[in-house]
This record gives structure tokens, sequence and C-alpha cells, in this order.
């Protein structure tokens, strides 16, 4: 079985580009590809299922691909770790002060309770909302690229 991305080619290396990357000198595998489904890929802090993509792959998370402190701090959607000295997304509700949360397009002061809070969610009340879904035999199928119909709901209500 030939190894992923096991190529001195920068030009070989590119055509598998969902899997590798030409980094320096050599073909490197692209961190996260290594999980093969949502639940295995979700467990690790620094990956994705990435649904942007046809069929869906585990890709790295966007702020841990800056690397260093330094391009960290200059991206307004990620924020520095230095307990782990790793970069990542920025969570308005990890904003402390109304400067620092007023500067993020995405992030809306709450005056009243004086925390940061998402932007699009901000004037909204709490809703509940219930989902009912098929719970025949037809949801065990595998539905276009899922292994079974539930699944392929799921996807389709986080899109939502």
């Amino acid at each position: 079985i030939a190894q992923p991305c096991a190529t001195t080619d920068a030009a070989v290396c590119q055509v598998d580009s969902r899997r590798c990357e030409w980094v320096g000198n050599s073909c490197k595998v692209r961190p996260c590809v290594q999980y093969l489904d949502e639940k295995t890929c979700d467990h690790d802090v620094g990956c994705h299922w990435d649904v942007s993509e046809s069929p869906a792959i585990c890709s790295e998370k966007y702020c841990r691909k800056l690397g260093t402190e330094a391009a960290c701090s200059k991206d307004m959607k990620c924020s520095w770790n230095s307990a782990d000295s790793v970069c990542k997304e920025l969570v308005c509700s990890d904003v402390a002060d109304q400067c620092g949360c007023n500067a993020r397009d995405f992030c809306s002061w709450d005056t009243e309770n004086k925390v940061c809070k998402t932007e699009e969610f901000s004037g909204c009340p709490p809703m509940d909302v219930v989902v009912v879904m098929d719970g025949s035999g037809s949801m065990s199928a595998s539905f276009g690229r899922h292994p079974h119909g539930f699944y392929a709901m799921l996807e389709a209500l986080r899109e939502w």
C-alpha cells in the first residue's frame, strides 16, 4: 500500500491537495486528515469536519493554521492561548472588555449584562427548536455520501 504524500516532487504532492501539502522541500500529510469520520475528527480540538468540500473531510481549524503568536494576534477571529501555545478561534464570550468586544465585527457588547456576545445572537431572546426525524428503517440506509440518513439530516441541520 502506497503511503500518502510519500513523494519528493512538489507537483505530484499537490495532486492530492486535500491530504497533502508541500512544506519546504518535502510533501507532508495535512493535519487532521487521518480522521475518516466526523466523530473522531471532532474529538481532536485542533480539527473540524469540513462539509464545504464534497466529500466532507477532516481539516485543521482555521486559527490553528496560523501557528505563531504574532500571526494569531493579527487575526481578529483568533486568540492566542498562552497555556497551550496554540492559536484558537476567538469566542466572543472570552472577551472581557467592551472595547475589545466592539473591535471585532462579529461580536457585540451587551451593556445590560456586561458581557460580549456573538453579534448574530445579541438581540435575540433564547429560543428552543424541536426537530422531528423519521425513525424508520430508511434512515439506516446510506444517503449520498453519508453512511446513514441520521448523519445526512444532522449535516443539513448544522448548515441551517
